[in-house]
């Protein structure tokens, strides 16, 4: 398994993207306090643009050790990024949420907005990888 590394502006790694071959989804763990900004900047990337080995219709996003408050990030996701998320294929996304009040109220409200994808909050790691994995069980790609 290779990990990629993508950093913030002052060059601190905020996120690390990472698929094992034996899991059926795309994982990002995101690290320190996260900036609105640098998430929107990665998630402008297109599947398609990334090597070949992390492309994936699934993602479980990891947002255990990080803080940061994003909800209008949230605002971003629902209005402007899920319809080219569809596009590209994108089926589920597992998040599971920081222990921060914000981030699992800004996490569930996103799950009753979000069209054309699947959109799931998890307080486990556990919890999110056996939703994708009976997901992907029930679809192909």
């Amino acid at each position: 398994m290779k990990n990629y590394q993508l950093t913030d502006q002052d060059g601190n790694v905020f996120a690390i993207l990472s698929k094992e071959a034996d899991k059926p989804y795309l994982y990002i763990q995101f690290l320190g306090n996260i900036k609105v900004e640098d998430v929107k900047r990665l998630m402008s990337i297109s599947p398609y643009d990334f090597p070949k080995e992390l492309r994936c219709p699934y993602i479980l996003s990891d947002r255990r050790k990080s803080t940061g408050n994003l909800y209008e990030l949230g605002h971003y996701i629902e209005n402007k990024w899920s319809a080219s998320a569809v596009e590209s294929g994108i089926r589920c996304i597992a998040n599971v949420t920081s222990t921060d009040a914000a981030s699992i109220i800004t996490s569930k409200d996103l799950e009753s907005r979000i069209l054309g994808f699947e959109f799931k909050s998890f307080k486990s790691l556990e919890q999110a990888d056996l939703w994708l994995v009976e997901r992907a069980m029930h679809t192909k790609y």
